[in-house]
């Protein structure tokens, strides 16, 4: 079976145009053996999952800014000066340059850590099944083993699996909840 390829901009397209580049029967949908292909094509249908970044390198990575380094350059001058110096107050200006630093880091790191905190509450949305149209036939499959070219029944209260085009619609309102994003 030839490649398939996805078309650049589904939603500008008519539905018919879009079962056609998909190759897929809007009425039957997909066979067993093209689903089984696709996936060996596409691979399943799962975000990408990246390991945590380890808590040293979000410390290193808040130290990677230009100003961070001038600063940083800027309070080992004033601390080598400090220690030529006789008066024991000139060690307050490294000192302080050095605390607003600490609390800078500190700040990103806390805020790196709630952003990967957040990426992992999204994806408890996401749903696990869905019911596709497949051999004729409307059955539940793990969201994971969705494919393009899937025909996907959503109905009321539904969450939305994966990236999807609208063939046709059975009412004459849709509403989308986007709350979360």
């Amino acid at each position: 079976m030839a490649l398939l390829s996805l078309p650049a901009t589904p939603s500008t397209m008519d539905a018919s145009a879009v079962t056609k580049s998909l190759r897929v029967d809007a009425k039957r949908g997909l066979s067993a053996d093209e689903v089984e292909e696709r996936i060996r094509q596409f691979g399943s249908n799962e975000l990408p999952t990246k390991p945590s970044t380890p808590f040293w390198k979000l410390v290193l990575a808040q130290f990677e800014d230009t100003l961070v380094r001038i600063l940083l350059f800027a309070a080992m001058t004033s601390f080598v000066m400090a220690l030529f110096e006789k008066n024991a107050g000139d060690f307050v200006e490294p000192f302080i340059i050095l605390l607003i630093l600490v609390l800078n880091a500190t700040v990103g790191v806390w805020q790196e850590n709630r952003a990967e905190s957040a990426i992992e509450a999204l994806k408890s949305f996401v749903p696990k099944t869905a019911v596709v149209l497949r051999e004729g036939k409307l059955v539940t499959v793990g969201a994971e083993d969705l494919v393009p070219g899937d025909i996907v029944e959503v109905s009321v209260g539904n969450r939305v699996p994966a990236d999807m085009r609208v063939l046709e619609l059975h009412s004459t309102t849709l509403r989308a909840d986007q709350a979360i994003l």
